[in-house]
């Protein structure tokens, strides 16, 4: 008997933000990630920006990604706190890089992360056109939302079929390995890229008509209650 697994997506629940809350938040977090700074009150400001990704990965029920998002996090703050005040030389260089790549970067890469695990292509690309973004932009967004996930399962696939044919790890099987899983990964990007090009032209996105939509978005009290506590945190940002 075959058990059917539903994704956040599939499973017909509306998505606990709507995408240009989303997109609003990726911005600011990533501001306030990357420029703010280890002390005062920037400090509190990129610690806030931590923990809105990990509540919305905890919602998703996504409990494996939140505890490496918490476990990476706080070795980071380790590294900041203790590790590189105990250390010098080349090692306290290679901690100082590791930990500011992590603190800083971590957090708008898993905000994206959650905003493509809960949000369909067409709640996308209704939210899209409600902003009056170009189809120039809006076109090839849509292609890369949809991109990295189906290259992530065809990947899978490759690798599934792999490990059926018994290629080894020895240094001989690596390079077999190597060669029938890196080509087939690239002449499925050409093709599946062109695949989703001409579906998103198929659904109508390069007409000059109006399209209808039968997803639901719109802004919700999380949305509003979201919106303005980014956007007094930018505004906090920016003034100090």
């Amino acid at each position: 008997m075959q058990t059917t697994v539903l994704t956040f997506k599939e499973s017909g629940t509306r998505a606990p933000l709507d995408p240009r809350t989303s997109l609003y938040a990726i911005v600011v977090i990533s501001m306030i990630m990357i420029g703010g700074g280890l002390s005062g009150v920037e400090y509190w400001l990129r610690f806030g920006c931590c923990i809105l990704p990990f509540v919305l990965l905890l919602f998703m029920r996504n409990v494996r990604f939140a505890s490496l998002y918490f476990a990476l996090y706080a070795f980071a703050m380790l590294m900041e706190g203790t590790l590189i005040q105990l250390t010098d030389g080349i090692l306290n260089l290679i901690l100082v890089i590791l930990a500011g790549l992590i603190s800083r970067f971590l957090a708008p890469m898993a905000m994206g992360y959650c905003m493509m695990q809960y949000t369909t292509v067409s709640e996308f690309i209704t939210a899209m056109e409600r902003m009056h973004v170009p189809q120039t932009i809006t076109i090839p967004l849509s292609v890369m939302f949809r991109f990295f996930p189906t290259i992530s399962e065809e990947n899978s696939a490759i690798t599934e079929a792999m490990r059926m044919r018994q290629v080894s790890g020895t240094r001989r099987g690596l390079m077999k390995r190597m060669e029938y899983e890196l080509v087939p990964v690239m002449m499925s990007t050409v093709r599946i890229a062109d695949e989703l090009s001409q579906a998103s032209l198929t659904k109508g996105l390069g007409g000059n008509v109006k399209r209808s939509h039968i997803c639901e978005v719109g802004l919700r009290v999380q949305d509003y209650l979201l919106l303005i506590l980014l956007t007094a945190a930018l505004v906090l940002f920016m003034v100090h």
